[in-house]
């Protein structure tokens, strides 16, 4: 089945994803998250699913204790008996969600209070039209890593995602407001008077 051999291409990739201090050679793909205690909501983030049902396909881990560093994990939690919490973990824990259809691909996307980023891949120009047109996500790409976003991108998210603001040529919009004017250069009263003035 197509859905257990991306999950198996998925596997291969996040383990030869290299994690570290930037000062490591060869450069890493990715360095810690923001704290020690990130990293510990994290791997306990990963814990919650695991005992909620969820399998574990790759298991996310600390590299070095005291420090931001986790490796990556990749966790299947279409099996959980409850849809998992809606919450956004600040670290790489890619969480799958196995639907049947499509349709049902859009719902579950859809079926969040964030929307920062989605994206689809499929080489159907007509899928794909449905799916910008239909899921709910300030960033949409179409065979593009989700990550990421120009700087000339009228970028924000929506939802509780991103900040929701413009930017890029945007911006500017953003930090202003329209102001109209009627100028003369030298005063003179209205000629004619409107009605009822003497």
């Amino acid at each position: 089945d197509d859905g257990d051999a991306l999950l198996q291409q998925l596997r291969e990739r996040i383990g030869r994803i290299r994690v570290g201090p930037f000062t490591d050679g060869p450069e890493p793909f990715c360095g810690p998250v923001i704290s020690s205690r990130a990293a510990d909501e994290i791997i306990a983030a990963q814990s919650r699913l695991a005992e909620g049902g969820a399998h574990l396909l790759v298991e996310a881990k600390r590299m070095k204790s005291g420090s931001g560093l986790i490796s990556p994990g990749l966790v299947d939690v279409s099996p959980m008996s409850h849809p998992p919490a809606d919450e956004e973990f600040f670290g790489p824990l890619l969480q799958v969600i196995r639907v049947a259809t499509f349709k049902a691909a859009l719902t579950t996307a859809n079926a969040t209070r964030y929307g920062l980023a989605a994206g689809l891949i499929s080489d159907d120009a007509a899928l794909y039209s449905e799916f910008r047109d239909t899921v709910r996500a300030g960033i949409i790409n179409w065979n593009q890593s989700l990550t990421g976003a120009s700087g000339a991108a009228p970028f924000g998210g929506i939802g509780r995602s991103g900040n929701h603001r413009p930017s890029g040529l945007f911006a500017a919009d953003y930090c202003a407001y329209p102001v109209a004017s009627i100028e003369v250069p030298e005063l003179k009263p209205p000629s004619p008077l409107p009605p009822g003035l003497e």
